[in-house]
């Protein structure tokens, strides 16, 4: 044990910085993001004073986030117009289209996971986040995704594409 605390002190008399041991060792100094601060508050959905408001959610090709005349749950890209099945409030941490939430289908967890419109309850898989231009689910921290599921709005890991980024714009 002596030998492993001596050698955190060789970098401070030496004014450098080596990182020797294991991350899971109790000596990481980059704390874990998501267990120093409840997500919704890294970047957070719109204000509570602008919760009122309607706003679009568009991806970079200037599509909007639509719930589709289809069957009235499936959310999916579409070409904005700015009605009613495109205009989402805010809630919290909860995103709504029409009285309904957006919802992570069945609690689904793995890469493809449909996200529909359901009756709110307030579960993990209707809460959301921003993070960047990202918009994740605190369900899993997946990113909503415009573009590996044809127009289908579907959850996958994060990659950093375009098909993951989303502007919300006052309506």
């Amino acid at each position: 044990m002596k030998l492993k605390h001596s050698l955190y002190l060789v970098p401070l008399l030496l004014g450098g910085c080596i990182y020797i041991g294991h991350p899971n060792d109790g000596y990481n100094t980059i704390p874990d993001i998501h267990t120093e601060a409840p997500r919704s508050e890294l970047n957070p959905l719109p204000r509570k004073h602008e919760q009122s408001s309607t706003y679009l959610i568009r991806t970079p090709d200037d599509r909007c986030l639509d719930l589709s005349g289809v069957n009235n749950k499936d959310i999916i890209a579409h070409t904005c117009h700015g009605k009613s099945n495109q205009q989402f409030t805010f809630h919290n941490d909860s995103i709504r289209i029409q009285g309904l939430c957006l919802d992570v289908a069945g609690n689904q967890t793995q890469d493809g996971a449909p996200v529909i419109a359901y009756q709110c309850h307030g579960k993990s898989n209707q809460k959301w986040y921003r993070e960047g231009k990202t918009i994740r689910s605190s369900l899993n921290g997946k990113c909503l995704d415009a573009g590996k599921h044809k127009n289908q709005i579907r959850l996958y890991h994060c990659d950093g594409s375009s098909k993951q980024r989303f502007y919300i714009s006052a309506y």
